[in-house]
């Protein structure tokens, strides 16, 4: 969980989460990482935060590769909650001089989070080689990051969008691509920031016909496995924000250097 300083996570019976910071001293200051992918883990940053000042240490910067919430950014239906804004709060709570979001769902956790700011995904953009490429734009979000992926990757050479609804209540998907003659044996590319189930991707993939067809998430939950993907996926990238690694063929995981972070 921490950089430059050792944390023993303890689980109790009663499921009780508990850390234990060592090597650190008063007036040092202090990096920490962690993927916030639980509700376990969340109380262990809050706990780790804690720590830290009893030891009396200065909370300099708090990286997320991975934060949870991100996608629940407003409120949806009534009586809902406003997860990200529950979240944010306990993130700021932790009282760290800065937070940093690895190409995080929306702008609205930049709002939320005090001191935060954005790291891109031009480490993954930059992976892909397979000249004269069509970007799939996925939906509305995505076609914010357009101009930047050609920019930093020259081997995407045109773009294709898909208009997307999703019903709220019962989450059913409806996705159109809207050009899907001009994927038809083109290389192709659809760029996202998180691959949960994957149904959105599939939907892009049954309606055109490339010749090649790479997926590249920074987050990968990969919740339904990789059965489906594979079978219209020939290559998919991924960061490790979520995951260490993937246990599936044709998947290259991108390990991230914290230390050479892009910040927007």
């Amino acid at each position: 969980m921490a950089a430059g300083s050792g944390v023993r996570v303890i689980l109790f019976p009663d499921n009780q989460p508990h850390v234990q910071v060592r090597g650190v001293e008063p007036g040092e200051e202090v990096r920490v990482i962690c993927p916030l992918t639980s509700s376990l883990r969340m109380m262990q940053l809050l706990e780790t935060a804690n720590a830290l000042t009893h030891l009396g240490a200065v909370k300099k910067e708090l990286v997320l590769p991975y934060l949870m919430a991100a996608r629940y950014d407003r409120l949806m239906q009534p009586g809902d909650s406003f997860d990200l804004e529950v979240v944010a709060g306990l993130i700021n709570s932790c009282g760290f001089e800065k937070v940093v979001l690895f190409d995080v769902h929306s702008e609205v956790a930049l709002q939320l989070i005090h001191h935060s700011v954005a790291v891109d995904n031009r480490l993954l953009v930059t992976q892909y080689q397979h000249p004269d490429a069509i970007l799939i734009c996925p939906d509305a979000g995505a076609a914010k990051k357009i101009n930047h992926y050609r920019e930093w990757n020259p081997h995407i050479s045109d773009t294709v969008f898909c208009t997307k609804k999703r019903d709220l209540a019962t989450g059913h998907l409806t996705l159109t691509v809207s050009e899907p003659e001009k994927c038809r044996d083109r290389n192709c590319v659809i760029i996202d920031d998180i691959c949960d189930g994957g149904a959105t991707f599939l939907a892009i993939a049954q309606q055109i016909q490339p010749a090649h067809l790479t997926l590249i998430v920074t987050h990968g939950i990969f919740s339904k496995g990789f059965t489906a993907l594979l079978s219209r996926f020939q290559e998919i990238i991924v960061s490790n924000s979520y995951a260490e690694s993937y246990n599936a063929p044709t998947v290259k995981t991108v390990p991230i250097n914290y230390e050479n972070f892009q910040i927007n």
